[in-house]
């Protein structure tokens, strides 16, 4: 019996496709696509906010009222293609969690880091739409962002997870290592709540009409720039006390790309304050804040789980 050219693929032809993305080369694709993802939307949320465009759409999940699709205006199209991108984001990245969690090679964390950004990004959805009915609440607003990072840094776990599976390298915790990185994890989170602190005290609330904000945005400021110096101190600690371990490329290599990305942020943080944070430098901040938690993540994840041997499998 023929089939016509229109015809589903042979069930064996699907097995296969899937064997290939639950290998330990698949998973390392599928987590690296749903990990650029997690950090475009970052840059993009921001935009929404800094242009004014949180309330582009007024309704959700329709944009107003009865209509899917937003009239000619630039702020409704900012943030309808943002929530498009959202849901790009979302899919790709449960795929990657359905992916990991049915992989017999993905190792317990990883399946934990995938399941956890996959319930973030989901989450993301009822809180826009509870963010848009309080008319961006400043700490809904921050939420947002909030969220985005946890999923951002389980979307870091879960890549570094399956590259290790794909290069053959297995590790464990250490317990003296892993209270060095929990110092430094301590210190990159204060600094992630300082700087979404003085966001939401910030003249950047999403829309011309909303003027609620929360704080003030000098006590916020100072606050932030101490933390930051926190986080350079700690930082260097990690340096001095993880030299001995050149030779794992999964920590030297974030830890590495950390130091410009720190600076640059600080450059970045202090010339938006010099320039009155007008919105196309401080949407350069929001998009390296998101490198800099990422790779800070990866490089704390990866000191505090040192290789314990290496079959060199990729």
């Amino acid at each position: 019996m023929t089939t016509d050219s229109g015809s589903s693929p042979p069930p064996g032809a699907v097995r296969r496709a899937w064997a290939a993305l639950t290998s330990a080369r698949g998973l390392r694709g599928v987590t690296g696509a749903a990990l650029v993802l997690l950090w475009i939307i970052i840059p993009s949320g921001g935009i929404v906010r800094l242009t004014g465009s949180g309330l582009g759409c007024t309704d959700w999940p329709l944009c107003e009222n009865t209509s899917v699709i937003p009239a000619m205006d630039a702020n409704a199209w900012i943030e309808y293609t943002n929530r498009l991108l959202s849901g790009v984001v979302m899919l790709v990245v449960v795929l990657a969690a359905i992916v990991v969690a049915s992989s017999r090679v993905a190792t317990a964390a990883t399946r934990i880091a995938a399941i956890i950004a996959a319930v973030a990004t989901v989450g993301q959805v009822p809180l826009g739409a509870v963010t848009v009915v309080f008319e961006l609440h400043p700490l809904l607003v921050a939420s947002h962002f909030v969220l985005s990072l946890v999923a951002l840094a389980a979307g870091v776990i879960s890549f570094t997870g399956a590259s290790d599976v794909a290069q053959g390298v297995h590790r464990a915790i250490d317990a003296r290592s892993a209270w060095l990185a929990a110092l430094g994890a301590l210190a990159l989170i204060t600094v992630l709540v300082s700087g979404v602190l003085t966001t939401s005290a910030g003249p950047h609330s999403g829309d011309p009409d909303v003027i609620e904000r929360y704080g003030t945005l000098d006590a916020a400021a100072y606050w932030h720039v101490r933390a930051v110096i926190l986080l350079g101190v700690v930082g260097i600690i990690i340096a001095v006390v993880a030299r001995g371990r050149r030779s794992d490329r999964g920590l030297m290599l974030p830890a590495l790309w950390f130091i410009p990305l720190f600076i640059a942020q600080v450059v970045i943080g202090e010339a938006q304050w010099n320039l009155q944070l007008p919105w196309q430098v401080v949407v350069f901040h929001v998009a390296v804040a998101g490198l800099v938690w990422g790779v800070g993540v990866a490089a704390l994840w990866r000191l505090a789980r040192p290789i314990t041997s290496a079959s060199g499998a990729d």
